[in-house]
Protein backbone atom coordinates (compact mmCIF):
# COMPACT_ATOMS: atom_id res chain seq x y z
CA UNK A 1 0.00 0.00 0.00
CA UNK A 2 1.46 3.33 -1.04
CA UNK A 3 1.06 6.50 1.03
CA UNK A 4 2.65 8.79 -1.54
CA UNK A 5 0.64 11.22 -3.64
CA UNK A 6 2.26 12.64 -6.79
CA UNK A 7 1.99 16.28 -7.84
CA UNK A 8 0.38 15.11 -11.07
CA UNK A 9 -2.34 13.34 -9.12
CA UNK A 10 -2.86 16.40 -6.88
CA UNK A 11 -3.14 18.72 -9.89
CA UNK A 12 -5.60 16.35 -11.53
CA UNK A 13 -7.95 16.39 -8.56
CA UNK A 14 -7.68 20.17 -8.24
CA UNK A 15 -8.76 20.49 -11.88
CA UNK A 16 -11.64 18.11 -11.15
CA UNK A 17 -12.62 20.19 -8.13
CA UNK A 18 -12.61 23.37 -10.23
CA UNK A 19 -14.76 21.83 -12.94
CA UNK A 20 -17.21 20.36 -10.44
CA UNK A 21 -17.57 23.19 -7.95
CA UNK A 22 -16.90 26.27 -10.09
CA UNK A 23 -17.84 25.52 -13.68
CA UNK A 24 -20.80 23.43 -12.59
CA UNK A 25 -21.76 24.84 -9.19
CA UNK A 26 -23.54 22.54 -6.80
CA UNK A 27 -25.94 23.62 -4.11
CA UNK A 28 -24.73 22.62 -0.66
CA UNK A 29 -27.56 21.15 1.37
CA UNK A 30 -27.41 22.46 4.92
CA UNK A 31 -28.60 19.44 6.86
CA UNK A 32 -28.31 21.26 10.15
CA UNK A 33 -29.72 24.54 8.88
CA UNK A 34 -29.36 27.36 11.35
CA UNK A 35 -32.35 29.61 11.70
CA UNK A 36 -30.16 32.66 12.08
CA UNK A 37 -30.27 36.14 10.61
CA UNK A 38 -27.18 37.93 9.35
CA UNK A 39 -26.74 41.45 10.71
CA UNK A 40 -24.39 43.43 8.50
CA UNK A 41 -21.56 45.56 9.85
CA UNK A 42 -22.58 49.16 10.48
CA UNK A 43 -22.94 51.82 13.14
CA UNK A 44 -26.17 52.44 15.04
CA UNK A 45 -27.47 54.73 17.75
CA UNK A 46 -27.56 52.93 21.09
CA UNK A 47 -29.48 53.98 24.17
CA UNK A 48 -32.32 56.43 24.83
CA UNK A 49 -32.39 59.84 26.50
CA UNK A 50 -34.64 61.23 29.21
CA UNK A 51 -36.06 58.00 30.65
CA UNK A 52 -33.42 56.01 32.59
CA UNK A 53 -30.06 57.50 33.56
CA UNK A 54 -28.07 54.39 32.64
CA UNK A 55 -29.41 54.48 29.05
CA UNK A 56 -27.97 57.87 28.20
CA UNK A 57 -26.50 59.53 26.36
CA UNK A 58 -27.51 58.07 23.01
CA UNK A 59 -24.22 57.23 21.36
CA UNK A 60 -23.00 55.89 18.02
CA UNK A 61 -21.49 52.39 18.13
CA UNK A 62 -20.05 50.39 15.25
CA UNK A 63 -20.58 46.63 15.32
CA UNK A 64 -19.04 44.09 12.93
CA UNK A 65 -21.27 41.68 11.04
CA UNK A 66 -22.62 38.72 12.99
CA UNK A 67 -25.40 36.12 12.92
CA UNK A 68 -28.22 35.99 15.48
CA UNK A 69 -30.82 33.33 16.26
CA UNK A 70 -34.23 34.20 14.83
CA UNK A 71 -35.87 32.65 17.91
CA UNK A 72 -34.96 32.36 21.56
CA UNK A 73 -33.32 29.05 22.46
CA UNK A 74 -36.12 26.59 23.25
CA UNK A 75 -36.34 23.95 25.95
CA UNK A 76 -35.97 21.36 23.19
CA UNK A 77 -32.84 23.02 21.79
CA UNK A 78 -31.33 23.17 25.25
CA UNK A 79 -32.09 19.55 26.14
CA UNK A 80 -30.73 18.12 22.89
CA UNK A 81 -27.37 19.85 23.28
CA UNK A 82 -27.25 19.44 27.06
CA UNK A 83 -27.79 15.68 26.90
CA UNK A 84 -24.83 15.39 24.51
CA UNK A 85 -22.77 17.78 26.64
CA UNK A 86 -23.26 15.78 29.83
CA UNK A 87 -21.60 12.82 28.08
CA UNK A 88 -18.68 15.03 27.09
CA UNK A 89 -17.50 16.47 30.42
CA UNK A 90 -19.89 19.43 30.65
CA UNK A 91 -21.68 20.35 33.87
CA UNK A 92 -24.70 22.59 34.44
CA UNK A 93 -26.68 23.83 37.43
CA UNK A 94 -29.49 21.78 38.91
CA UNK A 95 -31.98 24.59 38.32
CA UNK A 96 -31.80 24.20 34.53
CA UNK A 97 -33.61 20.87 34.81
CA UNK A 98 -36.79 22.72 35.86
CA UNK A 99 -37.70 25.38 33.28
CA UNK A 100 -41.16 26.91 33.16
CA UNK A 101 -43.15 25.69 30.16
CA UNK A 102 -46.22 27.84 29.67
CA UNK A 103 -47.95 29.61 32.53
CA UNK A 104 -47.78 28.90 36.24
CA UNK A 105 -51.44 27.87 36.17
CA UNK A 106 -51.21 25.76 33.03
CA UNK A 107 -47.76 24.19 32.79
CA UNK A 108 -47.19 22.38 29.49
CA UNK A 109 -44.83 19.49 30.18
CA UNK A 110 -45.37 17.77 26.83
CA UNK A 111 -43.89 20.40 24.53
CA UNK A 112 -40.36 21.74 24.22
CA UNK A 113 -41.18 24.77 22.05
CA UNK A 114 -41.19 27.20 24.97
CA UNK A 115 -38.10 29.37 25.55
CA UNK A 116 -35.49 27.90 27.87
CA UNK A 117 -35.26 29.56 31.28
CA UNK A 118 -33.98 28.82 34.78
CA UNK A 119 -30.41 29.05 33.51
CA UNK A 120 -27.76 31.25 35.05
CA UNK A 121 -25.18 33.19 33.06
CA UNK A 122 -22.52 30.51 33.52
CA UNK A 123 -24.92 27.82 32.24
CA UNK A 124 -25.52 29.95 29.15
CA UNK A 125 -21.80 30.25 28.32
CA UNK A 126 -21.19 26.53 28.77
CA UNK A 127 -24.21 25.63 26.67
CA UNK A 128 -23.01 27.94 23.87
CA UNK A 129 -19.70 26.05 23.89
CA UNK A 130 -21.49 22.71 23.86
CA UNK A 131 -23.71 23.82 20.96
CA UNK A 132 -20.58 24.80 19.05
CA UNK A 133 -18.89 21.45 19.60
CA UNK A 134 -22.08 19.50 18.93
CA UNK A 135 -22.40 21.04 15.48
CA UNK A 136 -18.70 20.95 14.64
CA UNK A 137 -17.76 24.57 15.28
CA UNK A 138 -14.89 25.98 17.31
CA UNK A 139 -15.92 26.93 20.88
CA UNK A 140 -15.67 30.54 22.00
CA UNK A 141 -15.15 30.46 25.80
CA UNK A 142 -11.98 29.14 27.46
CA UNK A 143 -10.38 28.92 30.89
CA UNK A 144 -7.24 30.85 30.03
CA UNK A 145 -5.89 33.49 27.69
CA UNK A 146 -4.00 30.81 25.75
CA UNK A 147 -7.40 29.28 24.94
CA UNK A 148 -6.04 25.81 25.53
CA UNK A 149 -8.93 24.51 27.66
CA UNK A 150 -12.61 24.83 26.78
CA UNK A 151 -14.91 26.15 29.51
CA UNK A 152 -17.17 23.21 30.43
CA UNK A 153 -17.82 23.24 34.17
CA UNK A 154 -18.00 25.38 37.27
CA UNK A 155 -19.07 28.98 37.80
CA UNK A 156 -15.89 30.76 36.81
CA UNK A 157 -15.39 34.40 35.89
CA UNK A 158 -14.43 34.29 32.23
CA UNK A 159 -12.18 37.21 31.38
CA UNK A 160 -12.61 38.91 28.02
CA UNK A 161 -9.12 37.67 27.07
CA UNK A 162 -10.42 34.09 27.48
CA UNK A 163 -12.90 34.61 24.63
CA UNK A 164 -12.09 33.55 21.06
CA UNK A 165 -14.08 36.30 19.37
CA UNK A 166 -12.91 35.16 15.91
CA UNK A 167 -14.14 31.58 16.34
CA UNK A 168 -17.15 30.44 14.33
CA UNK A 169 -18.92 29.04 17.40
CA UNK A 170 -21.97 30.23 19.29
CA UNK A 171 -21.88 32.76 22.11
CA UNK A 172 -23.95 35.30 23.99
CA UNK A 173 -24.41 38.65 22.26
CA UNK A 174 -22.68 41.71 23.59
CA UNK A 175 -25.08 44.34 24.81
CA UNK A 176 -24.38 46.39 21.67
CA UNK A 177 -24.99 43.40 19.38
CA UNK A 178 -28.26 42.62 21.14
CA UNK A 179 -29.63 46.16 20.82
CA UNK A 180 -28.52 46.52 17.22
CA UNK A 181 -30.22 43.26 16.20
CA UNK A 182 -33.37 44.07 18.21
CA UNK A 183 -33.71 47.54 16.70
CA UNK A 184 -33.59 46.08 13.21
CA UNK A 185 -32.02 49.12 11.63
CA UNK A 186 -34.60 51.58 12.94
CA UNK A 187 -33.71 54.77 14.76
CA UNK A 188 -35.46 56.29 17.77
CA UNK A 189 -38.07 53.56 18.31
CA UNK A 190 -38.98 52.16 21.71
CA UNK A 191 -39.90 48.74 20.29
CA UNK A 192 -38.91 46.82 17.15
CA UNK A 193 -42.22 47.76 15.50
CA UNK A 194 -42.57 51.39 16.63
CA UNK A 195 -43.05 53.50 19.76
CA UNK A 196 -46.28 52.01 21.16
CA UNK A 197 -46.60 48.71 22.99
CA UNK A 198 -48.64 46.09 21.13
CA UNK A 199 -50.16 43.00 22.69
CA UNK A 200 -50.20 41.13 19.38
CA UNK A 201 -46.44 41.46 19.03
CA UNK A 202 -45.05 40.39 22.40
CA UNK A 203 -45.71 38.35 25.52
CA UNK A 204 -45.65 40.65 28.55
CA UNK A 205 -47.61 41.19 31.75
CA UNK A 206 -51.31 41.46 30.84
CA UNK A 207 -50.59 41.64 27.12
CA UNK A 208 -54.16 40.47 26.57
CA UNK A 209 -53.66 36.96 25.27
CA UNK A 210 -54.24 33.40 26.52
CA UNK A 211 -50.63 33.11 27.76
CA UNK A 212 -50.64 35.84 30.38
CA UNK A 213 -48.36 35.18 33.37
CA UNK A 214 -46.27 32.60 31.56
CA UNK A 215 -44.04 31.87 28.59
CA UNK A 216 -45.35 31.29 25.08
CA UNK A 217 -43.97 28.99 22.38
CA UNK A 218 -41.18 30.87 20.58
CA UNK A 219 -42.36 32.74 17.50
CA UNK A 220 -45.99 32.69 18.63
CA UNK A 221 -46.31 36.46 18.37
CA UNK A 222 -46.48 37.39 14.71
CA UNK A 223 -48.98 40.24 14.90
CA UNK A 224 -51.99 38.12 13.99
CA UNK A 225 -53.11 37.07 17.45
CA UNK A 226 -56.60 37.90 18.65
CA UNK A 227 -56.50 40.00 21.80
CA UNK A 228 -59.10 38.21 23.92
CA UNK A 229 -58.89 40.00 27.23
CA UNK A 230 -59.18 43.65 26.34
CA UNK A 231 -60.45 44.70 29.77
CA UNK A 232 -57.32 43.31 31.41
CA UNK A 233 -54.85 44.28 28.70
CA UNK A 234 -52.07 46.80 29.29
CA UNK A 235 -51.68 48.13 25.76
CA UNK A 236 -52.91 45.00 24.07
CA UNK A 237 -55.88 46.83 22.62
CA UNK A 238 -53.71 49.06 20.42
CA UNK A 239 -53.82 48.78 16.67
CA UNK A 240 -51.07 46.69 15.04
CA UNK A 241 -48.15 48.78 13.77
CA UNK A 242 -47.62 49.42 10.08
CA UNK A 243 -44.17 47.82 9.90
CA UNK A 244 -43.05 44.32 10.76
CA UNK A 245 -39.81 43.53 12.59
CA UNK A 246 -37.06 44.56 10.19
CA UNK A 247 -34.69 41.65 10.86
CA UNK A 248 -37.46 39.11 11.39
CA UNK A 249 -36.49 38.28 14.98
CA UNK A 250 -39.14 36.99 17.38
CA UNK A 251 -39.57 37.66 21.10
CA UNK A 252 -36.87 40.31 21.45
CA UNK A 253 -39.49 42.04 23.58
CA UNK A 254 -41.06 39.96 26.35
CA UNK A 255 -41.44 36.19 26.77
CA UNK A 256 -38.08 35.75 28.50
CA UNK A 257 -35.34 38.31 28.88
CA UNK A 258 -32.01 37.30 27.31
CA UNK A 259 -28.56 37.09 28.88
CA UNK A 260 -25.82 39.23 27.33
CA UNK A 261 -22.05 38.96 27.71
CA UNK A 262 -21.49 42.37 29.37
CA UNK A 263 -20.94 43.31 32.97
CA UNK A 264 -23.23 46.11 34.09
CA UNK A 265 -21.96 49.61 34.77
CA UNK A 266 -24.59 52.31 35.25
CA UNK A 267 -22.16 54.95 33.95
CA UNK A 268 -20.85 52.95 31.02
CA UNK A 269 -22.51 55.05 28.32
CA UNK A 270 -20.62 58.11 29.64
CA UNK A 271 -17.32 56.27 29.32
CA UNK A 272 -15.39 56.97 26.07
CA UNK A 273 -14.56 53.25 25.88
CA UNK A 274 -18.25 52.54 25.21
CA UNK A 275 -17.68 54.10 21.76
CA UNK A 276 -15.05 51.51 20.84
CA UNK A 277 -15.90 49.40 17.80
CA UNK A 278 -17.22 45.98 18.83
CA UNK A 279 -17.21 46.95 22.48
CA UNK A 280 -17.71 44.04 24.85
CA UNK A 281 -18.64 46.23 27.78
CA UNK A 282 -16.79 47.38 30.90
CA UNK A 283 -14.01 45.64 32.78
CA UNK A 284 -15.48 44.24 36.02
CA UNK A 285 -12.50 45.67 37.93
CA UNK A 286 -13.41 49.23 36.97
CA UNK A 287 -17.23 49.31 37.06
CA UNK A 288 -18.82 52.12 39.04
CA UNK A 289 -21.58 49.96 40.55
CA UNK A 290 -21.14 48.48 44.02
CA UNK A 291 -22.09 44.92 43.06
CA UNK A 292 -21.10 42.92 39.99
CA UNK A 293 -24.03 41.94 37.81
CA UNK A 294 -24.56 40.88 34.22
CA UNK A 295 -26.86 42.54 31.70
CA UNK A 296 -29.91 40.81 30.23
CA UNK A 297 -32.13 42.45 27.65
CA UNK A 298 -35.67 42.49 26.28
CA UNK A 299 -37.75 42.00 29.40
CA UNK A 300 -39.93 38.99 30.12
CA UNK A 301 -43.49 37.89 30.68
CA UNK A 302 -43.43 39.37 34.18
CA UNK A 303 -42.62 42.87 32.92
CA UNK A 304 -45.27 45.42 31.97
CA UNK A 305 -45.08 48.68 30.02
CA UNK A 306 -45.46 50.84 33.12
CA UNK A 307 -43.73 54.23 32.91
CA UNK A 308 -43.33 54.25 36.69
CA UNK A 309 -40.93 51.31 36.30
CA UNK A 310 -39.04 52.88 33.42
CA UNK A 311 -41.00 51.05 30.69
CA UNK A 312 -38.87 47.91 31.07
CA UNK A 313 -39.97 46.38 27.75
CA UNK A 314 -38.22 49.09 25.74
CA UNK A 315 -35.25 48.10 23.58
CA UNK A 316 -32.94 50.46 25.46
CA UNK A 317 -33.85 49.21 28.95
CA UNK A 318 -30.89 47.55 30.70
CA UNK A 319 -32.01 44.71 32.96
CA UNK A 320 -29.39 43.34 35.37
CA UNK A 321 -28.94 40.25 37.52
CA UNK A 322 -26.23 38.36 39.40
CA UNK A 323 -24.61 35.84 37.01
CA UNK A 324 -25.24 32.92 39.38
CA UNK A 325 -29.02 33.53 39.58
CA UNK A 326 -31.52 31.44 37.61
CA UNK A 327 -35.00 32.80 36.93
CA UNK A 328 -38.07 31.65 35.05
CA UNK A 329 -38.10 34.95 33.17
CA UNK A 330 -34.49 34.84 31.86
CA UNK A 331 -33.25 32.75 28.93
CA UNK A 332 -30.93 33.25 25.97
CA UNK A 333 -30.57 33.88 22.26
CA UNK A 334 -27.24 33.00 20.64
CA UNK A 335 -25.13 34.84 18.13
CA UNK A 336 -21.98 33.88 16.28
CA UNK A 337 -19.31 35.99 14.64
CA UNK A 338 -19.20 36.21 10.87
CA UNK A 339 -16.17 33.92 10.77
CA UNK A 340 -15.42 30.46 9.37
CA UNK A 341 -13.14 27.78 10.79
CA UNK A 342 -10.46 26.17 8.64
CA UNK A 343 -11.15 22.62 7.49
CA UNK A 344 -11.07 20.13 10.37
CA UNK A 345 -9.55 22.72 12.69
CA UNK A 346 -10.13 20.43 15.65
CA UNK A 347 -7.83 17.69 14.29
CA UNK A 348 -5.01 16.78 16.69
CA UNK A 349 -1.57 15.71 15.39
CA UNK A 350 -0.27 12.33 16.52
CA UNK A 351 3.11 13.28 17.87
CA UNK A 352 4.52 16.16 15.83
CA UNK A 353 2.78 17.59 12.78
CA UNK A 354 5.74 16.45 10.69
CA UNK A 355 4.42 12.89 11.07
CA UNK A 356 1.40 13.96 8.96
CA UNK A 357 -0.92 11.75 11.03
CA UNK A 358 -3.94 13.35 12.72
CA UNK A 359 -7.01 12.35 14.71
CA UNK A 360 -10.40 14.06 14.50
CA UNK A 361 -12.74 13.00 17.29
CA UNK A 362 -15.71 12.29 15.02
CA UNK A 363 -13.96 11.19 11.81
CA UNK A 364 -11.07 9.08 13.09
CA UNK A 365 -7.44 8.82 12.01
CA UNK A 366 -6.00 10.15 8.75
CA UNK A 367 -2.70 10.92 7.06
CA UNK A 368 -2.26 14.35 5.43
CA UNK A 369 -0.20 14.63 2.25
CA UNK A 370 0.05 18.40 2.48
CA UNK A 371 3.45 19.45 3.85
CA UNK A 372 2.33 22.88 5.11
CA UNK A 373 -0.86 21.73 6.81
CA UNK A 374 0.13 23.60 9.98
CA UNK A 375 -0.77 26.83 8.19
CA UNK A 376 -4.39 25.69 8.43
CA UNK A 377 -5.03 26.13 4.73
CA UNK A 378 -5.87 22.58 3.69
CA UNK A 379 -4.91 18.95 4.17
CA UNK A 380 -4.52 17.99 0.51
CA UNK A 381 -5.07 14.35 -0.23
CA UNK A 382 -5.57 12.37 2.96
CA UNK A 383 -5.40 8.68 3.66
CA UNK A 384 -8.27 7.85 5.99
CA UNK A 385 -8.10 4.76 8.17
CA UNK A 386 -11.41 3.51 6.76
CA UNK A 387 -12.01 5.36 3.47
CA UNK A 388 -8.56 5.03 1.92
CA UNK A 389 -7.35 8.01 -0.14
CA UNK A 390 -9.87 10.86 -0.31
CA UNK A 391 -9.78 14.60 -0.93
CA UNK A 392 -11.60 16.85 1.60
CA UNK A 393 -12.72 20.45 1.22
CA UNK A 394 -14.84 22.74 3.35
CA UNK A 395 -15.02 24.52 6.70
CA UNK A 396 -14.39 23.25 10.21
CA UNK A 397 -16.41 20.14 10.93
CA UNK A 398 -19.71 21.70 9.87
CA UNK A 399 -19.44 21.92 6.07
CA UNK A 400 -17.36 19.11 4.55
CA UNK A 401 -17.21 17.89 0.95
CA UNK A 402 -15.20 14.68 0.51
CA UNK A 403 -14.17 13.30 -2.87
CA UNK A 404 -14.04 9.49 -3.06
CA UNK A 405 -12.03 8.57 -6.19
CA UNK A 406 -12.63 5.28 -8.00
CA UNK A 407 -9.43 5.10 -10.03
CA UNK A 408 -5.74 5.73 -9.26
CA UNK A 409 -5.61 9.07 -11.11
CA UNK A 410 -8.48 10.57 -9.15
CA UNK A 411 -10.36 11.65 -12.29
CA UNK A 412 -13.50 9.66 -11.45
CA UNK A 413 -15.41 9.27 -8.27
CA UNK A 414 -18.05 10.74 -6.01
CA UNK A 415 -18.41 13.93 -4.00
CA UNK A 416 -20.20 13.35 -0.70
CA UNK A 417 -21.15 15.98 1.87
CA UNK A 418 -21.23 15.51 5.65
CA UNK A 419 -20.69 17.22 9.00
CA UNK A 420 -19.85 16.15 12.51
CA UNK A 421 -23.56 16.33 13.30
CA UNK A 422 -24.66 14.33 10.23
CA UNK A 423 -21.91 11.69 10.19
CA UNK A 424 -22.06 8.74 9.35
CA UNK A 425 -24.69 10.01 6.91
CA UNK A 426 -23.44 11.56 3.66
CA UNK A 427 -25.32 13.57 1.07
CA UNK A 428 -24.74 12.82 -2.62
CA UNK A 429 -25.56 15.94 -4.58
CA UNK A 430 -26.07 14.25 -7.96
CA UNK A 431 -28.88 12.14 -6.52
CA UNK A 432 -30.12 14.72 -4.00
CA UNK A 433 -30.27 11.86 -1.51
CA UNK A 434 -28.70 10.84 1.78
CA UNK A 435 -26.49 7.76 2.14
CA UNK A 436 -25.34 5.88 5.18
CA UNK A 437 -21.65 4.97 5.30
CA UNK A 438 -20.82 1.31 5.88
CA UNK A 439 -17.29 -0.01 6.27
CA UNK A 440 -17.04 -3.58 4.96
CA UNK A 441 -14.63 -4.85 7.57
CA UNK A 442 -14.86 -8.44 6.37
CA UNK A 443 -12.94 -7.85 3.14
CA UNK A 444 -10.83 -4.84 4.19
CA UNK A 445 -10.75 -3.97 0.51
CA UNK A 446 -13.92 -2.03 -0.16
CA UNK A 447 -16.28 0.52 1.29
CA UNK A 448 -19.94 1.17 0.61
CA UNK A 449 -22.70 3.70 1.12
CA UNK A 450 -26.29 2.62 1.59
CA UNK A 451 -28.89 5.01 0.22
CA UNK A 452 -31.13 6.00 3.10
CA UNK A 453 -34.52 5.78 1.34
CA UNK A 454 -34.31 2.53 -0.64
CA UNK A 455 -31.24 0.82 0.96
CA UNK A 456 -29.49 0.60 -2.43
CA UNK A 457 -25.70 0.28 -2.00
CA UNK A 458 -22.90 2.13 -3.76
CA UNK A 459 -19.65 0.20 -3.40
CA UNK A 460 -16.10 0.52 -4.67
CA UNK A 461 -12.61 -0.77 -3.92
CA UNK A 462 -10.16 1.15 -1.77
CA UNK A 463 -8.56 3.61 -4.21
CA UNK A 464 -4.80 3.64 -4.64
CA UNK A 465 -4.25 0.26 -3.02
CA UNK A 466 -1.12 -1.51 -4.24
Amino acid sequence: MSLSVTNERLNTVKLFIYCTLVLQPVSILNAVAENMVEVNASSFYMGENDIQDDEEPIHLVRVSSFHVDRYEVTVGDWEEVRDWALLNDYEFSLEQYYPLRGSFNNIETSTTAFPMNMINWFDALKWCNARSEYFGRKPVYYLNAAKSEVYKSGEIEIDESFVEWDASGYRLPTEAEWEKAARGGRIGMKYPWGSAIDGSKANYKLSGDPFDDGTTPVGYYNGKQEIKYRLNSLGGERQPPEDEFHFGLYDVVGNVSEWCWDWYDEDWYDDPRSLTEDTAGPNPKTVSTSTLKKVHRGGGFKNGPSSSQGEPLRLAFRHVQFPSVSMKSIGLRCVRSDEEDTLWSGAKPLGSESSHWFHLNWLGYFYSSYISQSKGAEFGWVYHSEFGWVYPMGKGSYDNWIFFPTNPTGTQGYWMWTTKYAYPYFYKNEEKKWHWYQYLKVSFNSISFERFLDKKKIEWDFPFNN
